[in-house]
C-alpha cells in the first residue's frame, strides 16, 4: 500500500469513527470494541508502554486514559495484512 493510499485510509476511517462517536478521543471500552481487544488488553498496553498511543484526561498520571480516533484508525491500516490470491 503507498503512502498516499495509507493516508486516505486514516481519513476515511477518521471519518467513519468520528461519525459514529461524535467526537475526536475515545474511551477504553470504546476502543476495546472497534479493535477486537479487551479493556485489560489496552491497560497492558499502556501499562507496558506498548500499543496505541493515548493522552490521559487533565494530564494527570490516573487521570482518565483517551485514544485519539487518528490513533486509532492508524494502528487499523498500520496492522493490516494483505492477501493476495
Amino acid at each position: 500500500m503507498s503512502a498516499i493510499e495509507k493516508e486516505q485510509e486514516y481519513k476515511l476511517i477518521s471519518s467513519f469513527l468520528f461519525e459514529k462517536f461524535n467526537k475526536i478521543a475515545l474511551t477504553p471500552k470504546e476502543t476495546a470494541a472497534i479493535l477486537g481487544r479487551t479493556e485489560a488488553g489496552l491497560k497492558k498496553d499502556r501499562e507496558e508502554e506498548i500499543g496505541i498511543p493515548f493522552t490521559r484526561l487533565n494530564r494527570k498520571e490516573k487521570g482518565k486514559p483517551l485514544y485519539s480516533i487518528t490513533a486509532i484508525a492508524r494502528t487499523i491500516v498500520d496492522n493490516q495484512i494483505k492477501i493476495f490470491n
